[in-house]
């Protein structure tokens, strides 16, 4: 089935799951695209946000319903979970990010 994000969804994420981490909205492996599997911007995002390195350069442009604090909220509870495999995680936070807002890299905001 194809992986869907809508923007209740990404509200749902509770304090619990934030506390302790969820796999509940991650994409399934078969569902990531092959780019979001071998890196790109989105997956770059998520790296930087799981090891705490700066964040790349650009713009995030969110769909409408997702706030930057629920998006943050649902990112963080998906990146501290022990499960799945760490390959699996980036690029599935990646995907989930994908779906939650647009970024573009290297442009700065207006």
């Amino acid at each position: 089935m194809a992986y869907t994000l809508t923007p209740e969804q990404v509200r749902s994420v509770t304090d619990v799951e934030q506390a302790f981490g969820t796999t509940r909205l991650l994409p399934d492996w078969d569902d990531i695209p092959t780019d979001f599997k071998e890196g790109n911007s989105y997956t770059a995002l998520a790296d930087a946000i799981f090891y705490g390195r700066p964040l790349p350069k650009g713009t995030l442009e969110l769909v409408d319903g997702v706030s930057p604090a629920d998006l943050n909220k649902c990112v963080r509870a998906h990146l501290q979970s022990f499960e799945p495999k760490h390959e699996h995680k980036m690029a599935g936070v990646g995907y989930l990010m994908s779906c939650a807002c647009t970024f573009y890299p290297g442009e700065e905001a207006a």
